[in-house]
Parts: structure tokens; sequence; C-alpha cells
């Protein structure tokens, strides 16, 4: 059985738990001098947390942390959220930008999708349950925030969940190299499914069959086809919010 706690770490990631969800932390940690955590300590105090100045070897010792972690001397021990699954996609009836992700397995571009689609305001993120990273600490480090800030939604069948949110009126577009558009020739419905696929597989085929349109980005070359997954999203994505506030 999973343990109902766990370690968010890095002082942005903190910053974020302490903005969205002050409530579900048990202890916060810091580590070294308190200047260095003038801010953090501050927000904690705003939020109703009562941030505790340990030594580094204490430090380390309850959070398992090491240096290796890049965990800036700042952490906290939080309740776990409960997961979102398919039978929470009615969350959604009202947004506008869902990204969806076909087999992305590197926390690294898991931890930087997540990023980016905090920083556009992306109203969730639909994960494979198999077959992808998950979102542990560490990718939670990687997106420095983005993993408080964004509805995380773990399915089982990728194009089911598609095809859900098209009888909710979205319209669906792959993120394909084969695309016949580019994104700037693409004008994007108003309400939008984004899928990307991992860099080298793309879209598996059924993921590809239920898109609406497939839209590529320009570029690459023999030899150098294609972006990986997370600054692929971040192109797209920067596209499709320029299009919305150019229009």
């Amino acid at each position: 059985m999973p343990s109902p706690t766990e370690t968010v770490y890095g002082k942005h990631s903190v910053r974020a738990v302490l903005l969205a969800r002050p409530g579900a932390v048990r202890r916060m940690l810091l580590g070294g001098k308190g200047a260095y955590h003038a801010d953090l300590i501050a927000l904690a105090r705003r939020s109703g947390v009562r941030p505790e100045l340990v030594g580094w070897p204490e430090f380390r010792h309850l959070t398992g942390l090491s240096d290796e972690d890049k965990h800036q001397g700042a952490a906290v021990i939080v309740s776990r959220r409960r997961p979102l699954t398919e039978a929470d996609l009615g969350r959604l009836a009202d947004g506008h930008v869902v990204l969806a992700l076909d087999q992305i397995s590197d926390p690294q571009n898991l931890g930087t999708i997540l990023r980016c689609a905090a920083f556009f305001g992306v109203d969730g993120v639909l994960v494979l349950k198999n077959r992808s990273a998950e979102v542990s600490p560490l990718v939670a480090r990687i997106a420095v925030g983005g993993a408080e800030l964004v509805d995380t939604f773990r399915v089982t069948n990728l194009a089911r969940a598609l095809e859900r949110l098209q009888s909710m009126g979205y319209w669906v577009y792959g993120l394909d190299e084969r695309g016949p558009a580019t994104l700037a020739q693409t004008e994007f419905d108003a309400r939008t499914v984004l899928v990307v696929g991992a860099e080298g597989e793309g879209l598996r085929r059924r993921t590809r069959e239920t898109c609406d349109a497939l839209v590529r980005i320009p570029g690459g070359r023999p030899g150098l086809e294609s972006l990986n997954a997370g600054v692929a999203t971040a192109v797209a994505l920067a596209e499709l919010f320029r299009g919305r506030e150019a229009g």
C-alpha cells in the first residue's frame, strides 16, 4: 500500500505547494541559513505553515534526500493528492486547452511538459497509467512547481479518453511530423486537445486515427527529423496560445 505522504523538494516546487495546497503540508523542512529561505519562510507563515530550520545532517535524514537531488535545502512532506482518472474527465467540461501524452516515459520530458502546461494555463494533462513516467517527486522538481498547478489525469486507454473529450466538444490535434499543415497554418478550435507522442515512436496508430487533424512543427533534416517531447510541446503551446492572443 503506497504511503499517504510524499516529499516535494526544490524551492520552486515547495513554493507552488504553499500557494496551491498549504493545508496538505505535514512538515516543512529547510536546511542551511534562514536568510537564504526568507521568501519561503514568509510565504509559509502567511499560509499557516510552520517552517522548521534544521542542520544539513538532520535535513538529509528527515527528507531522505541527498545533494544529488538538487533540493536547494527546501522540502515539504505533504499528503498525497487523490489521483485523477478517466472518471474525472468531466472536470474538463468547461476547459479550453488539454494536453494528452502518448507514452512519454522520460521523467525529464514529463517534468518539462508539466512546467510548460502550467506556464501557459493548460486546463489538464492526460498521462497513460501504464507505459508512462510517474508524476514523481523527481518529475515535480523538474517541473519547478508546474506539477502542483495543473490537473493531471492518469488514463488507461488514451484513445477512449480522447473520444470522451471529443464528445464534450473538443477538437483533437495530433502533433506528427507527417501532418499536412504546420502549427502556424492551423486554426485551432476554441476547445483544443493537443496530443504529443514519444520522440522517435511518435503517436501510436490508434491514437493517430482518433485525432481530428494532424499538425507538424516546421523544420527537421535527415538525421534530425524531430525534437524531443518536452521541446516540441513548448513550441506547440507557444504557437497555439500566440494564435489565441492574436485573435
